[in-house]
């Protein structure tokens, strides 16, 4: 029984060094669970944060292109619009001096054959008067009977 004894003593010491070891070493391994469990936390909200921040730049680089892009754009509808006026003015310019050179030319015509009708009024009443007091005019009156003019001047 002595034996026994002696083997149980050390043998329970043993035991109960190896079940210390054991919580020891089950402690760490929670310790070092819980450690890279937060390790890991902490890298994801730093990557998390790293993509939202990549994402506000992109977003922001974005917005500006965007912005720049819609100045041009209201640049250029500008640009067109003064263009566009200015053909509209030009047309309107060319149409008016159309318009009066069309007038002019017309009112010059019309001045045309105004002369030449009255120059030849007057040439026609001019051959009458000449004709009229070379030749004596045979009248016939109304009454039927026939009298003779000679130089009348009108």
């Amino acid at each position: 029984m002595s034996d026994n004894w002696l083997l149980g003593r050390p043998y329970n010491e043993y035991l109960d060094m190896i079940s210390r070891k054991l919580e020891q070493l089950e402690h760490t391994a929670e310790e070092q669970r819980l450690y890279l469990m937060d390790r890991e936390k902490r890298r994801q909200r730093e990557h998390t944060r790293r993509k939202l921040a990549l994402r506000r730049k992109i977003e922001e680089e974005w917005k500006t292109k965007e912005m720049l892009l819609l100045t041009k754009m209201a640049e250029d509808v500008k640009r067109e619009e003064r263009i566009e006026e200015q053909r509209h003015r030009n047309r309107e310019e060319s149409d008016r001096k159309i318009l009066l050179l069309i007038s002019s030319s017309k009112k010059q015509e019309l001045l045309e054959k105004k002369m030449a009708y009255h120059l030849q009024k007057m040439q026609d009443t001019g051959f009458k008067r000449e004709d009229i007091g070379k030749n004596t005019l045979k009248y016939k009156g109304q009454d039927g009977t026939h009298g003779e003019c000679e130089n009348i001047k009108t």
